[in-house]
């Protein structure tokens, strides 16, 4: 247990009170846990965990003012910040990733073209993969199968979405 000119000097020496009445001033407020004691000489005992929580609680304030920052904030911002910078490089490896499958289909695509002997015309009914007389209505629905699985919305190729969506159109 402290006594009111302990707990004064403390306070002095971290910077944060001037003198007694200061101290005196707070416990009167309630920012500062303290008893009253029987004893004439000694009119306040002040617990050390007390006057430690108080004493942090001061400097807070202060850097709060010195730096316009509450302390409390920006560290749950910094580590907002970092738990978001760490889903950003996961999400740009698993474009890295993506952009690679592309690239190996393309050129798996590229290399069968390349064997393929004769070159037959594209048509949609071949680019679908359908019998050469397929109706409209499941020209149509194929179409619509690959522009819902490359919407971009769901993961897809944008670019890709867009020639198909054309393609869409002409077919209509």
């Amino acid at each position: 247990m402290l006594n009111l000119k302990e707990a004064a000097v403390l306070l002095k020496t971290e910077g944060i009170a001037h003198d007694e009445q200061d101290v005196i001033r707070w416990i009167l407020d309630g920012k500062l846990k303290a008893k009253r004691t029987k004893s004439l000489n000694i009119d306040y005992v002040i617990e050390p965990i007390d006057l430690a929580a108080f004493m942090i609680e001061k400097l807070i304030e202060k850097r709060i003012q010195k730096y316009g920052v509450d302390y409390l904030k920006w560290e749950k911002t910094f580590s907002d910040n970092k738990r978001l910078k760490e889903e950003n490089e996961e999400l740009k490896a698993k474009i890295r990733i993506e952009q690679t499958k592309v690239r190996g289909l393309k050129r798996m695509l590229q290399a069968e073209y390349a064997l393929s002997e004769e070159p037959s015309p594209l048509t949609y009914v071949s680019l679908l993969g359908l019998d050469a007389n397929a109706d409209k209505e499941i020209i149509k629905k194929e179409f619509k199968k690959i522009l819902k699985a490359l919407h971009p919305d769901r993961g897809g190729d944008e670019r890709l979405f867009r020639v198909f969506y054309e393609h869409y159109d002409k077919a209509k």
